[in-house]
């Protein structure tokens, strides 16, 4: 992993490497349908738990990424990944306290600049403090992938 340092930009596109520090963080606002991925913060407000809501929230954020976004890839594929993904996204934010991740989604990556067939993006919603202390659920992170020849899938940044 290339970065030394994860967090979220609050772009609805966010990035594995992007820096706590930056401006873009929601580390320093409080987070709201925009700082969640784009497709669950489509859900609407009245199918989202109000943040802050705690651990008993995460099912309803999961229920809403799995309706945003239908299952696209093979189930063995799409279980692997989800392993992978949660594994990076936990080094990524080792350095964060009470950290869990709420929701998980592994699926194609259709954006325009990823090419086609192989590859696959998992989104995540996930809580933590961070290194100052200040805790916040609905963090938005996203991990790559790319298919090898052989099957497997290898993160890409």
């Amino acid at each position: 992993m290339a970065a030394a340092e994860a967090g979220p930009a609050a772009t609805g596109t966010p990035t594995l490497v992007s820096p706590p520090s930056q401006a873009r963080s929601p580390i320093a606002a409080a987070p709201s349908l925009t700082s969640l991925p784009a497709e669950v913060a489509a859900a609407g407000p009245s199918e989202l738990p109000h943040p802050e809501s705690g651990e008993a929230a995460d099912p309803l954020i999961q229920e809403a990424m799995d309706k945003a976004s239908p299952r696209d890839l093979p189930p063995a594929d799409e279980a692997l990944l989800l392993r992978q993904g949660r594994a990076a996204w936990l080094a990524e934010t080792a350095r964060y306290a009470r950290m869990r991740i709420q929701a998980v989604t592994a699926r194609r990556d259709t954006t325009a600049d990823s090419g086609g067939p192989g590859r696959a993006v998992v989104r995540l919603v996930w809580a933590g403090a961070d290194p100052a202390g200040t805790f916040l659920d609905g963090r938005p992170g996203t991990v790559h992938f790319t298919q090898n020849g052989d099957g497997s899938w290898k993160q890409t940044l």
